[in-house]
């Protein structure tokens, strides 16, 4: 009774309401402002991810020394469980000439018949134009590279390359048709990846082996435990790296802005805290004769701090499930929001086409923490005003 007593202080504490609702509304806005920046955040890093892990695979195997052997590994990674294809590649750099124009490249050698199990050829994560290089003398290009070379399908390249002559280290030197275009939407892959078949390049290069990494792509998440069936299946001798390794300052660069952005969010709340601080202090000064005859009909202190902690926890809450329910309306609205955009716009925005492309997505573990951060914080709050709310003195409050 109390609590609701105070929660609507009468005409004369219309001041003391409206500094509440303030505080309420700020943690409302704050609460849904995280759940939106979180959301955001997370199908990013997921959009990324899933373009990089589908253009060169989830896992890769590099031989770690001399006594690593390619034999039988791509029928033994097969069989692990949750692994959905393995293309072993042999990887070498390079430089690609075309019109007076020279760049550096990393040329990628496969089988032929693997060609069609490569998601960058196979138009399931990428846009192909032209045909996939299964013939010798032919190559793909990435998009931004063969963009920068000034060359599409049908055109001629020239490629150099490094080369193992005895003891001796020679350059080599010829010419590939460029039978087809890739646009994975991945920079690293798209400006530099040139796609030919395997024997070119160990021709071309004098290599022994036709491999030196096997890329592995997963049916579903990178979990600990496949990784360690590839581990076992690669053997002791063999490096196991996934795509999260070989990006980590992407990544690490992600979860700086993803605490950045979460920081300064949060300083909405803070602020909004700070005005249910007030509304609390002042609805103490508001109600110090109450809480005198209170004390004096023999109302504890602890009693007193409850009655103001319970009425500022009221505000805090009501804000926390207001702010959680404009948060998860305004992530579901967004794509039916961008299709309104764009049906009013006269020509395709990049902007809301990145928008579009990117799932907003929060886990139950981090709604979990903003609520729980948020809790705190609103506890935190009414620790001045409940302390001072059991400092009133009945006698100086009844006296004036």
């Amino acid at each position: 009774m109390l609590i609701a007593r105070y929660l609507l202080p009468g005409r004369a504490g219309r001041f003391v309401l409206l500094i509440g609702a303030l505080g309420c509304a700020g943690v409302a806005i704050g609460v849904a402002s995280l759940v939106l920046v979180v959301s955001f955040m997370n199908g990013a890093e997921a959009r990324l991810g899933g373009q990089i892990a589908s253009a060169d695979g989830h896992v890769f195997v590099t031989r770690r020394n001399a006594l690593g052997t390619w034999s039988g590994m791509q029928q033994r990674l097969e069989h692990v469980r949750g692994v959905g294809r393995v293309i072993p590649s042999l990887d070498v750099n390079g430089l690609v000439s075309a019109d007076g124009r020279t760049l550096g490249a990393e040329l990628q050698g496969i089988q032929p018949a693997n060609m069609k199990a490569l998601p960058a050829l196979a138009n399931e994560s990428s846009a192909l134009m032209g045909r996939a290089p299964r013939e010798s003398g032919t190559v793909a290009l990435g998009s931004g590279l063969a963009m920068q070379l000034g060359v599409g399908p049908g055109g001629h390249i020239a490629i150099t390359l490094p080369r193992v002559a005895g003891d001796d280290l020679d350059v080599v030197n010829f010419e590939a048709v460029v039978a087809g275009i890739i646009d994975t939407e991945v920079e690293a892959f798209d400006s530099r990846r040139v796609v030919m078949p395997v024997a070119d390049l160990q021709r071309y290069t004098n290599g022994s082996s036709p491999i030196s990494r096997t890329s592995v792509w997963l049916k579903g998440q990178d979990d600990q435990a496949i990784l360690d069936d590839i581990r076992r299946a690669a053997g002791p001798h063999m490096t196991v790296r996934t795509w999260r390794d070989m990006n980590r300052s992407l990544f690490a660069a992600l979860q700086q802005e993803r605490f950045a952005m979460t920081a300064i969010i949060s300083m909405v709340t803070l602020v909004a805290l700070s005005n249910i601080t007030s509304s609390m202090v002042m609805l103490v000064r508001h109600k110090m004769r109450e809480i005198a005859i209170l004390r004096t009909m023999g109302m504890g202190r602890f009693s007193i701090a409850r009655v103001f902690i319970g009425v500022a926890a009221v505000i805090g809450v009501a804000g926390e499930c207001a702010g959680l329910c404009i948060g998860l309306a305004l992530k579901s609205a967004k794509d039916p929001a961008v299709r309104a955009i764009e049906a009013h716009l006269r020509a395709p925005s990049a902007e809301l086409d990145a928008l579009a492309s990117i799932p907003l997505a929060i886990s139950g573990a981090q709604f979990g923490w903003i609520m729980g951060l948020v809790s705190l914080g609103v506890i935190l709050s009414t620790l001045y005003p409940a302390v001072r709310a059991t400092t009133v003195s009945p006698a100086e409050a009844l006296r004036w």
